[in-house]
């Protein structure tokens, strides 16, 4: 029989033995918890990477392609990048149009048939400024933030515009992220008279999150995440996007294009845009066969009319 001692001993060397698979387990479980949460943030990582940084693509053509005289330039967004771009000119006194392209592009992007459209503004009496937006075609920049800091461009396109020594009405003419960085600029300056707005977002985060689903299969909670890397490493806040909201700010006159076929921006951020606006003379048009930013390439002759007709009357 076991003295109490033994006893003792025995029942302390039954629970070391006890104890050792537990902490093993814990140990276990430890590395796990620190290696998903390094896979999680270097997605996370990843993907905040590619929201703010994408590969330029080159400027193939120019105005003279178009039979357009035309004038390099080069200008200070508000926030000091430098921005290059081109000068058509119509006439001294006449009102101007800011064309502002959409990510992945260039001032002279194909896709949006940029050059095609300014053309049909010179020759209806509009000078033209085309730029290129930062971290695209051959401006400075090495991100980009769907409109954050984009919209400092186009109020330095603005000033340039006044220290032109031009002092007529200015119009905006935006494709994708160049429309909604249109209407977020818009709100913010008196220079801007007239916005027209080609397939914008009403919120960029509802987009990220549906571009998120489609291209991978991860589940949603990585969104916060990536979006907290974006604000925290990169300084964007794409939660602060919201052209929606500033359309309600905008007391100009808004014309709202969206393609019914869009699967980039869905079609219901064209009607949110339309609704936020509150000035009465703001119109929307939904071209049904369209998809995103192609509304010029299906229907050429109706989109210049259409556009050229609400920069004549608010421009006026």
């Amino acid at each position: 029989m076991l003295s109490v001692k033994d006893q003792k001993e025995t029942m302390s060397h039954q629970g070391s033995k006890s104890k050792g698979p537990m902490r093993r387990v814990l140990w276990v479980l430890l590395i796990l918890i620190v290696v998903a949460a390094g896979i999680i943030l270097g997605i996370s990582g990843y993907a905040a990477s590619s929201l703010t940084r994408f590969e330029r693509v080159p400027i193939e053509c120019n105005p003279a392609d178009f039979g357009l005289e035309y004038v390099d330039i080069s200008f200070p967004s508000r926030d000091g990048l430098m921005l290059r771009g081109w000068w058509l000119e119509a006439g001294d006194d006449n009102p101007v149009i800011v064309v502002v392209h959409g990510s992945e592009g260039n001032r002279a992007h194909p896709a949006e048939r940029m050059l095609g459209i300014a053309k049909d503004l010179v020759s209806y009496g509009y000078n033209v400024l085309m730029f290129d937006m930062r971290g695209h075609g051959e401006s400075e920049g090495k991100h980009i933030s769907a409109g954050y800091y984009e919209r400092n461009d186009l109020l330095g396109a603005t000033d340039y515009i006044r220290q032109r020594g031009i002092d007529s009405k200015i119009g905006v003419l935006g494709f994708s992220m160049g429309a909604a960085t249109s209407l977020m600029a818009a709100a913010e300056s008196e220079e801007i008279d007239a916005v027209v707005a080609d397939c914008a977002y009403a919120d960029i985060v509802s987009i990220i999150e549906s571009e998120f689903s489609r291209r991978s299969n991860l589940p949603k909670f990585f969104i916060p995440i990536i979006l907290s890397i974006a604000k925290n490493i990169y300084d964007v806040d794409f939660t602060a996007i919201k052209p929606e909201e500033a359309v309600r700010e905008i007391s100009v006159p808004v014309f709202i294009i969206h393609g019914g076929q869009d699967d980039m921006v869905p079609v219901q951020h064209a009607y949110r845009l339309k609704e936020a606006s509150q000035n009465p003379d703001s119109t929307l048009w939904i071209v049904p066969e369209a998809q995103h930013a192609n509304s010029y390439l299906v229907r050429p002759a109706e989109y210049k009319e259409q556009v050229i007709s609400f920069f004549d009357e608010a421009l006026d």
